[in-house]
């Protein structure tokens, strides 16, 4: 019975592999090829948002996006960055007919029937719950024909542990970064569209969700704090800081909690999903431990870690990730210590740049030219040429759904 039921197995996938190549021959005969990003999260989104807008450009290729969950923040995302008319539901992907289907969390994928190639996009750097180090055993990435990774350490990773295999691994980094480009952009008339004073300096609050985060911890000490001081503030609160529940908000409403310092003419709650805008705007970064702490430092931004002690056990976070940020940064446990930091950057902002430096060549492979690399993939599963001319993704004004200004 052992054999005959293997070569039945081996028939139906050979079978199966037939069809799937036939299906998709003549879909590409009838349309054009079709592209669709997948994401769970705003957050997840944001990283490959100017891949997406590059595809979109494209005449040649139908793009995409699902939202896994269905969330109003990741359905406002897409509208934000002028994907409102191209959402799907995973309904409708189910049985669609895709020629790459791309996401950024490995956890949540949307089965589809019908697709010819997968692509997975690490959506953060921070070495949060074992994404560094994944068990094998998990079988996370197996699906993928190609994983996309932001940086050689965990590339070497994964491939030593096999969770990847060599065919699979591509060094790309991390797109989102492409926007940031140090000079590209004017953080005076990003502070000026936010309603905030142009010319004072900004401090960005944004810390990591988690029940032990700094945002539970001593939050709204936080930014009491920095608006006692000559700066203009930005909280930026991670996308699941607003979703209820024990991992998440606990019972607390922070978009309700911080109304109080709505009022307050230098402060700013973030509204949108795109800390890109937020980090260009300002000069100083306040965080606990995230990826938006190593993005600060590729944009040679100083950044201050304000200890959270029970998020590293929380979180699992992956204690090398919290040296590497810490050896960048100054490190405060009071609201009393944050005051004398965020002073010390406004006296010299230089301090650490040699650090900064070191650690952003270590966590992101080569900014500035991620977005080309991840095309440069995608085009080749497609079996098209790169589009001629493509322009190096940058900040632009545009409306938001509220009718303030925003970025994209």
């Amino acid at each position: 019975m052992g054999q005959p039921a293997g070569r039945l197995r081996r028939w139906r996938h050979a079978a199966s592999r037939s069809l799937h190549a036939l299906d998709h021959a003549i879909g590409r005969r009838v349309a054009r090829p079709q592209v669709v990003f997948d994401s769970r999260l705003p957050v997840h989104f944001m990283v490959v948002r100017p891949v997406m807008e590059a595809l979109r450009d494209d005449p040649r290729v139908d793009t995409w996006v699902c939202s896994a969950e269905g969330r109003a923040d990741t359905t406002a995302a897409f509208v934000e960055a002028g994907f409102g008319d191209r959402q799907l539901t995973r309904g409708q992907c189910g049985w669609s007919r895709f020629d790459i289907y791309m996401n950024g969390d490995p956890w949540c994928v949307t089965p589809l029937r019908r697709c010819a190639h997968r692509i997975n996009f690490f959506h953060g750097v921070a070495g949060k719950y074992d994404l560094d180090q994944p068990s094998p055993d998990a079988h996370l990435f197996d699906i993928y024909d190609r994983v996309a990774f932001v940086n050689t350490d965990r590339m070497r990773r994964y491939l030593a542990s096999g969770v990847v295999t060599p065919r699979q691994a591509v060094l790309v980094g991390y797109p989102k970064l492409d926007r940031l480009v140090p000079g590209s952009t004017d953080g005076a008339a990003l502070r000026r569209a936010l309603g905030l004073d142009p010319d004072r300096p900004t401090v960005l609050y944004a810390p990591t969700w988690s029940s032990a985060s700094s945002l539970h911890v001593a939050g709204e000490a936080i930014i009491d704090t920095l608006l006692a001081m000559p700066c203009n503030v930005i909280a930026k609160l991670h996308d699941n800081c607003f979703l209820r529940g024990e991992r998440c908000a606990g019972d607390v409403d922070w978009r309700a909690r911080l109304q109080r310092f709505a009022t307050a003419p230098r402060f700013h709650l973030a509204t949108s999903a795109d800390s890109v805008q937020y980090m260009a705007a300002s000069d100083i970064l306040v965080t606990d431990h995230s990826s938006i702490g190593f993005e600060a430092l590729a944009v040679d931004q100083p950044v201050i870690v304000f200890d959270a002690p029970d998020l590293a056990r929380v979180a699992r976070i992956n204690p090398d990730k919290i040296a590497l940020l810490r050896s960048a940064a100054d490190v405060v446990r009071s609201v009393d210590e944050l005051a004398g930091a965020v002073a010390d950057v406004l006296r010299d902002r230089s301090r650490r740049f040699a650090d900064r430096r070191r650690v952003a060549s270590a966590m992101f492979h080569a900014p500035g030219g991620a977005t080309a690399r991840a095309l440069d993939v995608i085009y080749h599963l497609l079996k098209l040429p790169l589009p001629a001319g493509a322009a190096r993704p940058r900040l632009r004004p545009a409306a938001d759904r509220t009718g303030s200004a925003a970025y994209s």
